[in-house]
């Protein structure tokens, strides 16, 4: 049955104040925060949940040991159960805190926490688990930039038949892990595309974008360098829809899958 209330939900709570920072979960990034954010977010992460043991890691510096921020704060707490329901830190599966800036590395990124716990229920396996190894090469960068012209062109054209099927690998597995109604996704999709403003000459291109290999060599995660939306057609605007996006090469080729 696909009811949030109904399911058990597995939630990340990130804070980051004066640090470089990055989470990962199964090797996908979760959370990231620069020197200047403060960050605090909580993050549902039914969907990156695996059968068996599940690995969260940690990375942490202080940016300019020179001139170490007044007040640095890093937080992570991870929480098992029902939706609607606040828990207290001591419920927590895994904690990691630290406000002591001299306990944490200066420069570049070092792992500060790791652990590891089962998931109970888990909502997988996922498509991606199964997908073939991922190379950052010229192929598999060519391949991506072509599912995101396709869905580009899908947008310009505002075909709303056509965007929900790019997506339908990540609307499946959303459903499955967090209850979600398929029809609201769709529904969600067919709005976006209705407020597309068409941009016909533009084609997404390479060095606008910062791909990086996750999930274990089968994820591929895509995101603008100036952090905008994945699809911003004009520098100068603010795009819309997601901010990142990951792919994974599978059986029926290059898919969208969250």
């Amino acid at each position: 049955m696909n009811d949030p209330i109904a399911r058990i939900h597995y939630v990340i709570e990130f804070k980051s104040v004066g640090l470089d920072a990055r989470l990962m979960l199964n090797d996908v990034e979760i959370a990231r925060s620069k020197l200047a954010d403060r960050k605090i977010i909580q993050q549902k992460v039914n969907g990156w949940m695996v059968r068996g043991s599940n690995s969260l890691v940690l990375w942490a510096a202080l940016q300019d040991p020179a001139h170490p921020p007044p007040l640095v704060d890093l937080k992570c707490l991870v929480f098992r159960g029902p939706y609607g329901r606040q828990p207290e830190e001591s419920e927590a599966l895994a904690r990691f805190a630290e406000r002591d800036k001299t306990k944490l590395p200066a420069g570049s990124m070092q792992q500060v926490w790791s652990t590891s716990f089962q998931a109970d229920p888990c909502y997988g396996p996922w498509r991606w688990e199964s997908g073939r190894p991922i190379a950052l090469d010229q192929t598999s960068t060519a391949a991506v930039l072509r599912v995101l012209g396709s869905v580009a062109d899908a947008l310009n054209r505002n075909d709303k038949q056509a965007l929900p099927a790019f997506f339908r690998v990540m609307t499946e597995e959303n459903v499955r892990a967090h209850g979600f109604d398929p029809v609201q996704i769709e529904a969600q999709l067919e709005d976006w595309c209705g407020a597309w403003s068409p941009v016909v000459s533009w084609a997404p291109v390479l060095d606008d974008y910062a791909l990086s290999v996750e999930g274990g060599g089968r994820l591929l995660r895509v995101e603008r360098k100036d952090g905008k939306p994945v699809f911003t057609a004009d520098a100068k605007g603010n795009g819309s829809g997601p901010r990142d996006m990951r792919l994974a090469w599978l059986e029926d080729g290059w898919l969208i899958v969250r």
